[in-house]
């Protein structure tokens, strides 16, 4: 479907509190699979569907209520496969599933926020085999950062 010249489709999304999400010692598969999704893309020569949205604009504007639920700074995980959001949200799942309905990619991916800085992991915590991620890890999922790379 096409508004004003833009492409409509359906975005599906996962919200959750930014710290959660991104920098929570027992989410660190996250940023794994993520990772694995793009691998698993390009091998298929397949284009990106998924995105990573600071504070997503639609939250307070479409979700008033569920947006009162979840803590701040939140992050989005953005998509328009129904499926592996589903599937997404049963991995992670301390998170809100919604169906954003509808919408052009700019207004499904508006970050209404930069994302915020977090402390340094408490490495005593930390009992993986590895290192734990870097942080910004996430800044490779950002909508603008695939947007960009693409032109």
């Amino acid at each position: 479907m096409l508004v004003a010249g833009k492409q409509l489709s359906k975005w599906y999304a996962l919200v959750a509190n930014a710290e959660f999400m991104l920098h929570d010692v027992q989410n660190e598969a996250f940023a794994e699979q993520l990772r694995e999704r793009v691998r698993l893309f390009g091998e298929k020569e397949r284009k990106q569907d998924f995105f990573l949205v600071c504070e997503p604009t639609w939250l307070d504007k479409q979700f008033p209520q569920e947006a009162k639920r979840v803590g701040r700074p939140c992050v989005a995980l953005v998509s328009t496969d129904k499926i592996w959001i589903t599937f997404m949200k049963l991995r992670l799942d301390r998170v809100m599933k919604l169906d954003l309905g509808e919408l052009t990619p700019e207004q499904a991916l508006d970050a209404g926020a930069p994302y915020p800085e977090f402390p340094p992991l408490d490495r005593t915590k930390w009992t993986a085999p590895y290192s734990p991620y870097k942080p910004g890890w996430w800044n490779a999922f950002e909508p603008a950062v695939f947007f960009n790379n693409c032109q």
